[in-house]
């Protein structure tokens, strides 16, 4: 179940409903109907009420239930439970007039709530690179960057780091990323302060950890 809470001293419209989910290493994000992208778990998703007026300092429960089918593979599925604020002056309002609607624009707010299964028989596990860059950014700080995407069919949600070797074979780091959850078709952006390290040639290699026997890497040269 999601408990969506009032905190104000008026009571508050509220509907739910269902995208598709993902993101990507440039910065987008796509909400797309439910149950169109290949690894969705929209359409198992039964969810009650997707309407609701939130009493005062008060709360409403929406609850879920999934039936997974028996001929899903292996791998991750997910999609998102989004709750939206509803205007009570909007059309979407049960307590709107009519005859007071007018044309215009209204920022709303909504929250996504990511349900997600993870059926780990025959899952596979695999990361791939790109966008390799080693630069300088905005504040001055020498910076690489790497685009990592999910190849697999599984959530994975792995520690990033660089070990850094000098032309004497001296190891300097590691130097960590950020442990984002990324799921299967989806791709992240790690950044990469090496703003420490003096003027020269380097061998780098970046890994990617997701624990056990699921640790890929890509090897670098460097030239700071």
């Amino acid at each position: 179940s999601i408990i969506v809470d009032n905190e104000t001293d008026a009571p508050q419209q509220a509907k739910v409903y269902q995208t598709d989910y993902l993101f990507f290493a440039d910065g987008t994000n796509a909400y797309d109907l439910p149950g169109s992208t290949p690894r969705s778990n929209a359409l198992w998703i039964q969810f009650s009420p997707d309407n609701m007026t939130i009493p005062p300092n008060g709360s409403v429960t929406v609850s879920y239930s999934i039936t997974v089918p028996d001929s899903a593979a292996g791998g991750s599925y997910w999609s998102m439970l989004m709750v939206e604020a509803v205007d009570a002056t909007s059309a979407e309002s049960p307590d709107s007039d009519e005859a007071d609607r007018q044309v215009g624009f209204r920022q709303v707010t909504r929250y996504g709530v990511q349900i997600a299964n993870h059926l780990r028989q025959s899952a596979e596990q695999n990361v791939s690179f790109d966008g390799i860059q080693l630069g300088v950014d905005e504040q001055g700080i020498t910076t690489f960057s790497a685009d990592v995407y999910n190849t697999g069919s599984l959530m994975l949600r792995p520690k990033v780091y660089m070990r850094v070797f000098g032309a004497d074979g001296a190891e300097h780091g590691p130097y960590e990323g950020i442990q984002y959850r990324m799921y299967p078709g989806t791709s992240v952006r790690q950044r990469i302060d090496l703003s420490n390290l003096e003027a020269g040639t380097y061998q780098a290699l970046l890994i990617v950890d997701n624990g056990q026997d699921a640790v890929f890497g890509g090897q670098y040269e460097l030239t700071l």
